[in-house]
């Protein structure tokens, strides 16, 4: 054909084909939403359940930290340092993992005199270092946390920020949660159908809403353990209990 039409005809006609091809494109799009519009039900009914599970956390995370004080930034960080890596040698000695120990805070700092109403002076200063240690299996033996919580005061720890539990796997727990949840929206959007004199039709469409998981659970420790002072502690006994995971999920049904 380029043998017997002019070049501008030949791209003239390209042109007018591709636009075609376009056209049948947009007019195939919009008959599949058509047609995707249509199959929607036009009477539906949203209904939101709750689904509650309870399980018995198997993590525990503890923070325990040690407090020094001294004249001088060295002695302090020194003395301070020390007492942490004994705190940490002992801990890894209960056969806690390295990736399960993390130090969380590490503050050097100056303490100032304000007496006599004078330019604030420097007459000391204090090191505060904490480290985060995850104990796991705590749903069936809560013995090493015990040593944990024990040693690490009698080895030089003279602070404990308390103890969390949580469940380190919560997923299955979540999924039993999310089907308890759409079998008591399908049990309450059945009630309001019946009461309309309605039929509950098919699922259109499920709606998951967030923040079923809770936190850690904290656990308060008694201040009272001896820390700081010269005799041996007592080991606190220390109860994991158990923790509900809720989820809420919202269906829509269709009602004819």
């Amino acid at each position: 054909m380029e043998n017997f039409l002019p070049k501008w005809l030949v791209a003239g006609l390209g042109g007018l084909l591709m636009l075609f091809v376009a056209i049948l494109i947009v007019q195939k799009l919009h008959d599949v939403n058509q047609a995707f519009k249509n199959d929607k039900p036009a009477n539906t009914i949203s209904v939101s359940g709750m689904g509650k599970v309870s399980g018995t956390p198997d993590l525990a995370t503890v923070s325990v930290g040690v407090m020094s004080q001294g004249a001088t930034a060295t002695e302090v960080k020194n003395t301070n340092n020390d007492a942490v890596n004994k705190v940490i040698s002992f801990i890894k000695s209960q056969g806690v993992a390295d990736k399960d120990i993390k130090t969380q805070n590490l503050n050097l700092q100056p303490q100032y005199d304000y007496t006599n109403n004078t330019k604030p002076t420097i007459n000391g200063y204090t090191q505060n270092q904490s480290v985060v240690v995850m104990v796991h299996g705590v749903d069936k033996d809560t013995s090493v946390l015990d040593k944990i919580l024990d040693g690490a005061v009698n080895n030089g720890a003279n602070q404990i920020d308390g103890v969390s539990f949580s469940v380190e796997k919560p997923d299955d727990l979540q999924n039993q949660a999310k089907k308890l949840a759409i079998d008591d929206a399908k049990a309450k959007a059945g009630e309001l159908a019946k009461e309309a004199g309605l039929t509950l039709g098919k699922v259109v469409s499920i709606q998951e809403s967030s923040g079923g998981y809770p936190g850690p659970i904290p656990y308060a420790l008694n201040s009272a353990m001896g820390i700081g002072g010269g005799a041996k502690s007592v080991a606190p006994n220390v109860q994991v209990g158990s923790q509900d995971i809720s989820e809420t999920m919202t269906v829509t049904f269709e009602v004819k």
